[in-house]
């Protein structure tokens, strides 16, 4: 690799996404993944991911209990190799036989726990139902650090195994999420008793014993806790004021539980939309909910792993596609969800941003939709978190939840009550895993906040040395559960600076930043894609200075979200894996203004046309992935992010390529306008380049709109609506922009700029109608879409260097 001192990139593995042979493109994925990597460059607050969360949550896969208890086991044990089926059953197995006499002994424990238990069944309500559970968890996790089950680990009294379980109700859980604020309140969280005693109040002992009985009375009454301390949340729901009571004795055979699986948007015709969730032609995020199934599900027994996915019930409506092109033209349905009951008064105060935009959370949030937000707070409060483990109590039946960055796995339910020991096998585990358990990286995050020197070996066993600096103002987060989840900040390395350079690299700045993200393992990488592009580039002047440099790239195998799939019988299609990419650092362009920006956008227009000739195709226009550097007082825009980009390679009888992985390739207020229709979001159109042209367009009508002096407005800023929009919503609100150009308003900053986006945009206004027909020849797109509205000072390039 040129740029890469001879590492190489991995062996690209064979290319099978899953994907039905017939679709064009790729299939929309409708989570938080669309608007989440973008709230420092959007503006999007904190609060308009919410929709897009209960996005995530709905498409879930579902396991049997005990299969989750095995495999949970399994990881306790960190084994070199899998366990056989046999020895994972018999771990289980043993871990029960273990724990029996704790839930059925004469002794004050048990009979402790059978008055917490009853005390429970008898409250009458929600919110004193915490304090009970919470005092059954701990003292059960008392009893068990006594526990030994062989070829576990052994109890330690230290902070990364010694948990319990804390009321916090009323006690706020703030984060900062690229400069805006969000606060919410979990019932109950699962944290270290080191960090349980740091948040008792001033004057209060910090004897264990004496906080474990704080814990279950009240939230913190000093310090409350940080989401990166975190391990768990636990989200309650009872409707029920009577549960029956614990019986007399336990045995150690799986109760199952009145509702095996929680439903959340129940698809009410699965034989009549697409068999995976991502295939969905809808995209519209709902606050609504439905109330949770109170008869059992019609799920694979508990006794084997079941693989439905729960989508939206829909309501399909024909929407007629609006333009119309030589190359294709289809008229398929669109789906919207059907509005649902709300079920739980949501607890969440506004967030700073939404308090600027006035905005309020729904009244109501589903308990599968709150515990989303919780466990992206969790993600959000760690550089390189793998999963995330959270709970549902409804009634006396627990839920767990698996979050990673494919999607969500729930497992059946375990009654507590009356299924006491698989309970206590559940806390048994909590108790000895350790960070990696828990979801740490271990070589990022050895322990919670860790910021120190970190060395990796990389594909040519040479160790790597990256100081990451997290607190950097430079720091781009991610708050979502599924997708990319890029994370980016300052890194820096002796051994990376001390690499040799290509020449045709111009960027000549000393500063890296890392690319922390979970690219789907089927797709091309980006470091293959970027190696292809380095090829042009040495041949293409319109390449050449306009693409990022890598310096350096790892691919971590261990991550692979697969793993657990696969030991659980779940399908992996669109498995996701950990990078680490390291760049020469660069700005956005939108820190330009007037004629240079001008300049700068049309030289990254000019890259990506070249690229595009050469069969490098990006598919993710949008001002986060316009950049640039200086070079003696020049900006030299980049055109960035090309891991959602894919290679077509054309022969004179065979053109090979096509949709890779499930995600979904653009962001939805930059799409073309035929992108956003229903067929497109299904993979039915194909990706082409009048597309991207268009999200150019979009692009630079952005920037003028909503940027003054380089800088984001702070407040009157037009077209935030289509940040919060599905993607059939957005269509609906560039059409009305587009009849309304005339009277919109530039900044000061972007006067002329906005008249070519005007002139550009009358030639896209031009092709909605269905009588006119998009060019077949790109050249003439190139031609008539942008580069005839640019003035002849900025074709020339004949601007004042920093102008």
């Amino acid at each position: 690799m040129a740029n890469n001192a001879g590492v190489t990139a991995p062996n690209t593995p064979a290319r099978n996404s899953g994907l039905p042979a017939e679709l064009k493109s790729t299939p929309h994925a409708v989570g938080s993944a669309i608007v989440s990597e973008h709230i420092k460059t959007l503006g999007v607050g904190v609060n308009d991911v919410r929709p897009w969360i209960g996005r995530d949550v709905q498409n879930f896969k579902r396991c049997g209990a005990d299969e989750i208890l095995q495999q949970l086991l399994e990881r306790c044990t960190d084994p070199s190799q899998p366990l056989p089926p046999s020895e994972k059953s018999m771990l289980l197995e043993v871990s029960l036989k273990a724990v029996l006499p704790i839930c059925n002994g004469p002794g004050p424990v048990s009979q402790k726990m059978k008055k917490y238990l009853t005390e429970f069944c008898n409250a009458e309500s929600e919110r004193p139902s915490y304090r009970e559970f919470t005092q059954i968890a701990n003292t059960a996790l008392v009893a068990l650090s006594k526990v030994n089950v062989p070829g576990m680990p052994a109890y330690q009294d230290n902070n990364e195994t010694d948990i319990l379980f804390h009321t916090n109700d009323t006690a706020n859980i703030s984060q900062e999420h690229q400069g805006k604020k969000s606060i919410r309140r979990p019932d109950v969280v699962v944290v270290s008793c080191k960090s349980a005693q740091d948040a008792v109040a001033e004057g209060t002992s910090t004897r264990i014993d004496h906080v474990r009985n704080y814990t279950c009375k009240s939230a913190p009454k000093g310090s409350n806790f940080q989401w990166m301390n975190v391990r768990s949340t636990l989200e309650f729901k009872r409707p029920k004021k009577h549960i029956p009571l614990p019986p007399s004795a336990y045995k150690m055979d799986y109760v199952v539980p009145a509702v095996l699986h929680m439903e959340y948007l129940k698809e009410t015709d699965a034989s009549a939309q697409p068999t995976d969730s991502t295939s969905s032609t809808s995209t519209q995020p709902t606050d609504s909910a439905t109330n949770m199934s109170a008869q059992p599900t019609n799920s694979t027994p508990a006794t084997g792993p079941a693989q439905t996915s729960c989508k939206a019930s829909n309501e399909v409506q024909n929407i007629p596609s609006t333009r119309s092109s030589a190359k294709h033209r289809l008229d398929l349905g669109s789906t919207e969800p059907s509005s649902t009951k709300r079920s739980r008064r949501a607890k969440e105060p506004q967030s700073q941003e939404d308090e600027e935009k006035k905005k309020k959370e729904p009244q109501r949030l589903h308990p599968v939709v709150q515990n989303g937000l919780y466990v992206a707070e969790v993600f959000a409060g760690h550089i390189a978190r793998q999963h995330v483990i959270s709970f549902i109590v409804n009634n006396d039946i627990i839920y767990l939840w698996w979050f990673d960055r494919q999607h969500t796995i729930q497992c059946a339910g375990i009654n507590f009550v009356q299924d006491l020991p698989r309970f206590m096998v559940l806390l048994f585990i909590m108790q000895r895993m350790g960070y990696k358990q828990w979801g740490h990286h271990p070589l990022f995050e050895p322990t919670p906040g860790h910021e120190g020197e970190i060395f990796v070996e990389d594909k040519k066993k040479r160790k790597v040395d990256l100081h990451f600096n997290l607190k950097s103002k430079d720091r781009t987060t991610h708050f979502g559960l599924r997708g990319r989840a890029t994370t980016l900040f300052p890194v820096k390395s002796s051994a990376l600076s001390a690499l040799p350079r290509e020449h045709h690299f111009r960027n000549e700045t000393t500063e890296f930043v890392a690319k922390l993200f979970w690219p789907e393992e089927a797709r091309q990488s980006e470091p293959e894609i970027l190696e292809e592009v380095y090829k042009i580039a040495k041949e293409d002047p319109d390449v050449l200075g306009h693409v990022p440099e890598m310096v350096w790239f790892h691919r971590f195998d261990e991550t692979s979200t697969a793993i657990i799939r696969k030991a659980l019988g779940i399908d992996h299609t669109g498995s996701r894996v950990l990078y680490i990419i390291v760049f020469r650092k660069l700005t956005p362009i939108t820190t330009l203004s007037g004629d240079e920006f001008l300049l700068a956008w049309w030289e990254v227009v000019k890259c990506h046309r070249a690229l595009w000739k050469r069969g490098v195709h990006h598919r993710d226009i949008s001002p986060s992935n316009l950049m640039g550097y200086r070079v003696g007082g020049r900006f030299m825009s980049v055109l960035n992010d090309f891991d959602l980009s894919s290679i077509l390679r054309i022969s004179s009888s065979t053109r090979q390529g096509g949709p890779r992985g499930l995600e979904r390739t653009g962001t939805v207020p930059f799409m073309a306008l035929d992108l956003l229709m229903p067929e497109a979001t299904a993979g039915q159109v194909e990706h082409l380049y009048y597309h991207d042209a268009e999200s150019f367009i979009w692009v630079l009508t952005w920037v003028c709109l909503r940027y003054k002096e380089g800088e984001l407005l702070r407040k009157g800023r037009p077209l935030d609506e289509w940040l919060t929009v599905d993607a059939m919503g957005c269509y609906k609100e560039k059409m009305g922009f587009l009849g309304m150009l005339r009277r919109m308003h530039p900044t000061p900053s972007h006067g002329g700029n906005f008249a070519v986006a005007t002139n550009c945009l009358t030639v896209v206004h031009k092709y909605t109608g269905p009588s006119v027909s998009v060019p077949d020849d790109d050249e003439e797109v190139f031609l008539t879409w942008l580069q005839n509205h640019i003035p002849a000072r900025v074709l020339e390039g004949n601007l004042l260097p920093a102008q």
